[in-house]
């Protein structure tokens, strides 16, 4: 059930959209709906539905309902390819949503470009993906680089406050694809930059069945902090590897990728406790509040940041299509390079992510021409605790306590 004022709007202007015979103006999500990572599709397909909702419930765009028409990458590049293709070749949509992997993503974007469709990237964050020059690929999500800036910033500045810098070895594991790939580089960067050793790195190739020579090897360097980026089932995995060679580094920080997914926790049960993790959006955060509040009452379980930028996402293209006019790809591909959304959606819910701005601009980020991205968007970093996610930094937005040294059982 949906809250009261949405339960007495919906009907009315279904009701409405209905008896005006206005086509449908059709949107194409590309994600993984089955297959290994196919908890995390379903999740943002969750926060895209619970926007599309809303907006529909609000007089949908421009007088027409959103129709969300799907397409299920099975976490494949191969298949995201051709799923992309048939939504813009055969299912005739207006601009598309996706595809959460960057591997995945990155093919999309192609097929994107190719046919001049509008393509929004709400999660996947691997930096090659907006140095192409792309015209029509826009990202919402911070970068690799932003991810493992904060990730790295919150234990330099936990070093500093409360530890008198006693941590001074890292080690990184991650999976060898373009993200993990990624990562090792984004980690040695900041790593170094903020005074810490980088003594191991371990890449393993991503759906290994066993993950012990890896954690033998990280556990053998003894780092202070271990850096994790890893895939929901790598990630669990990892986890109970970790418990079962009683590996438990002082700090683990890990990026969003499968730590937040909705399955970590109940599989993992209290090895997760104190895994500290960078996100987009966590329940305790004051933005966004009462629309996860919606959001729990139909999904029966809390945003995170995968649906909340998903969500954020959707109404971001439902904002491009009004300002274009229509549902023409050309004019939403010029709307979004020309959007500037600050606080508030027009007529719409507040931006709940933890910035306050949403644009799509060109920059140099390390002295690399970025395209069409969102060079507001920052993340917050959580930590398990007694199995919920509990924001701890930036320390002057919480007063919430670290956990010290992560317990991990």
């Amino acid at each position: 059930m949906r809250k009261s004022w949405l339960l007495a709007v919906v009907p009315l202007f279904m009701v409405s959209l209905a008896r005006s015979g206005a086509e449908p103006i059709r949107v194409g999500g590309v994600y993984p709906l089955t297959g290994d990572v196919a908890a995390i599709g379903q999740n943002i397909k969750r926060g895209i539905d619970f926007a599309v909702e809303e907006i529909n419930a609000k007089g949908g765009v421009l007088g027409r309902p959103v129709e969300m028409i799907w397409g299920d990458t099975q976490g494949d590049p191969k298949i995201g390819m051709s799923e992309a293709e048939r939504l813009i070749t055969r299912s005739n949509v207006s601009c598309l949503l996706g595809a959460y992997q960057s591997a995945v993503t990155e093919v999309v974007s192609q097929v994107a470009e190719r046919y001049r469709t509008p393509f929004l990237t709400a999660i996947s964050t691997a930096n090659v993906l907006t140095t192409r020059g792309y015209r029509y690929f826009f990202r919402l999500a911070p970068t690799n680089m932003a991810f493992l800036k904060s990730m790295m910033q919150f234990v330099s500045d936990y070093n500093q406050k409360e530890l008198g810098g006693k941590l001074k070895t890292a080690a990184i594991v991650a999976d060898n694809t373009l993200l993990g790939q990624e990562t090792k580089e984004w980690g040695e960067y900041w790593c170094k930059e903020l005074g810490f050793d980088v003594i191991n790195v371990v890449l393993y190739m991503r759906g290994a069945p066993d993950l012990t020579s890896e954690v033998l090897s990280l556990k053998a360097s003894n780092p202070d902090i271990l850096i994790a980026d890893n895939y929901i089932s790598d990630c669990i995995l990892l986890t109970k590897t970790m418990g079962e060679q009683n590996f438990r580094p002082n700090i683990v920080i890990g990026k969003a990728t499968g730590f937040i997914d909705p399955t970590y926790i109940p599989n993992v049960g209290s090895l997760s406790n104190g895994i500290a993790t960078a996100l987009e959006w966590a329940p305790d955060m004051s933005n966004g509040a009462e629309t996860n509040a919606a959001f729990r009452k139909v999904y029966n379980i809390d945003m995170n940041g995968h649906s909340a930028n998903a969500y954020t996402a959707t109404w971001v293209l439902k904002t491009a299509i009004e300002q274009a006019g229509a549902p023409d790809k050309e004019k939403i591909r010029q709307a979004l390079r020309d959007i500037t959304i600050t606080k508030k959606f027009p007529n719409g819910p507040d931006i709940i992510l933890p910035y306050d701005e949403i644009a799509f601009v060109d920059v140099d980020i390390n002295g690399i021409r970025h395209t069409n991205i969102n060079y507001n968007a920052i993340t917050t970093v959580a930590q398990i605790q007694n199995g919920q996610y509990i924001t701890i930094w930036p320390f002057e937005k919480t007063t919430n306590k670290v956990i010290y040294p992560a317990p991990m059982r």
